[in-house]
């Protein structure tokens, strides 16, 4: 969003980009040191610019240059690309469009006429006419079941992103990860990376892996729905289109990238009921199906479930017990079963993925809310927004001031937590901003974007 500010800019534009890490660029998401750590789409879907496909794939062939576009990088490197496309972007910006890093965290924002006001953590206070929250994934909730002391033990980790959140488990610690989405394979090849042997189990209701990125596979013709308000006929023309796909000796994976460019569209057109349904029974499907692991990463599982070390489970998790020796007891109840089964670990991770409850994410949303600034989405997946991304307030009217991107759309949306989609927003809403602010040329602007990126 900033780089694209300044590239747009004519001028004068004074651009702040809060960021409480003090290093912008990789967030959570870049910011892993380990190898096996791969970009969940090959090297040619990655670029930052929606009009400039191939700009990720010039810039990693100057570091490794026999990368190919269907090739799977490590993520740090998409870390670094993205500080390369924000420090070109502000060397290369017009005369009087301006970049300021301000590392801090945002606690509270209030409205002041056409103004912004935020309160820093610290207490600095800053001054803006416009603001974009670019805040990303919020770390996981605590599962709601009785935790017999494990969540605020040294045994539980909230969050296998946290900085050092992985020291004290032991190669030979037996470890439960809750969860089997792209977080729980993250979390396993961090663990094999220091020989880990002890026994990984993985749990979630439905026990399903992400599926593998297969070499070569285009994405298909758009769908054609007869139906597309309801879920169910969405769903059937999907696996109609599979079945016909796989049939003629292509790839169904084609066909659900085909659906990509039309899945937001698709989503608004559903009433809430119809999406709530999907929510409720389609959700894990969706997400094995859409968000795929790359080929080399399939390989290490697939590796440690034949040695024994990985076991995955379809169950739900009932309890926990933290014993006198420091185990953990951990009852859970499998699929279709039931009589309750007990795992005995020695730590729990957390992998289930952001925490949908937007109140509690963050305290800075939280007051927003309180204010009735913003609003949440119907679904609870993030705030309510118009179509470009302007914030929603407690009366339904679109903020000229407050603005989101990315994941805190995902409600309005659906698909709004990748590049692809984030890049497009992000092109979008400069353009609008840009816009709007050379219609309120009577001051210098400052575009203000709090990004604190959760523990």
């Amino acid at each position: 969003m900033a780089a694209q500010l300044l590239r747009n800019a004519s001028g004068p534009l004074r651009v702040a980009l809060l960021e409480r890490s003090g290093r912008v660029g990789p967030g959570l998401a870049y910011s892993t040191d380990s190898a096996s750590h791969l970009l969940n789409a090959p090297a040619g879907r990655m670029s930052a610019f929606p009009d400039d496909p191939e700009h990720f794939l010039r810039w990693i062939r100057r570091v490794e240059p026999d990368t190919g576009p269907g090739d799977f990088v490590q993520r740090r490197r998409y870390g670094q690309y993205l500080e390369a496309v924000l420090r070109e972007a502000r060397e290369k910006a017009a005369p009087g469009v301006g970049l300021a890093l301000l590392e801090g965290e945002a606690a509270s924002l209030s409205q002041e006429g056409d103004d912004v006001r935020l309160v820093l953590a610290d207490g600095t206070r800053l001054l803006a006419r416009t603001v974009a929250l670019a805040v990303g994934n919020a770390i996981p909730a605590d599962l709601p079941v009785p935790d017999g002391g494990l969540y605020s033990s040294r045994r539980y980790i909230r969050s296998p992103w946290a900085e050092g959140a992985l020291r004290h488990v032991q190669p030979h610690h037996s470890v439960l990860l809750i969860g089997t989405g792209l977080t729980m394979v993250d979390t396993v090849l961090s663990l094999a990376e220091h020989n880990h042997e002890g026994r990984i189990h993985a749990i979630s209701r439905h026990g399903l892996l992400p599926h593998v990125h297969r070499p070569g596979v285009v994405a298909g013709p758009p769908v054609s729905l007869s139906e597309p308000s309801r879920v169910r006929s969405v769903l059937s023309a999907l696996r109609r289109e599979a079945r016909r796909t796989t049939d003629e000796g292509a790839d169904w994976r084609g066909v659900m990238d085909g659906l990509r460019p039309l899945t937001a569209s698709l989503w608004r057109g559903l009433p809430v009921p119809e999406r709530r349904r999907f929510l409720r029974h389609l959700r894990a499907l969706w997400d094995v199906h859409r968000h795929r692991m790359a080929p080399g990463v399939h390989d290490i599982l697939q590796q440690l479930q034949s040695a024994g070390v990985l076991r995955v489970h379809a169950a739900r998790v009932r309890g926990f017990q933290v014993t006198g020796e420091g185990w953990v007891m951990a009852r859970v109840r499998p699929r279709g079963v039931e009589r309750e089964a007990t795992f005995r670990v020695q730590h729990v991770i957390n992998c289930t993925g952001p925490d949908a409850c937007i109140g509690r994410a963050h305290p800075l949303l939280r007051g927003l809310m309180e204010s009735g600034l913003v609003q949440a989405d119907a679904l609870g997946l993030g705030l309510a927004t118009d179509t470009e991304g302007a914030l929603l307030d407690a009366e339904g009217r679109a903020s000229r001031v407050l603005f989101t991107l990315g994941p805190l759309r995902r409600g309005v949306l659906w698909e709004s937590t990748a590049i692809p989609e984030i890049r497009v927003q992000a092109l979008a809403l400069s353009r609008r901003l840009l816009e709007q602010l050379a219609s309120r040329a009577d001051v210098p602007e400052t575009l203000l974007s709090p990004s604190p990126t959760f523990p």
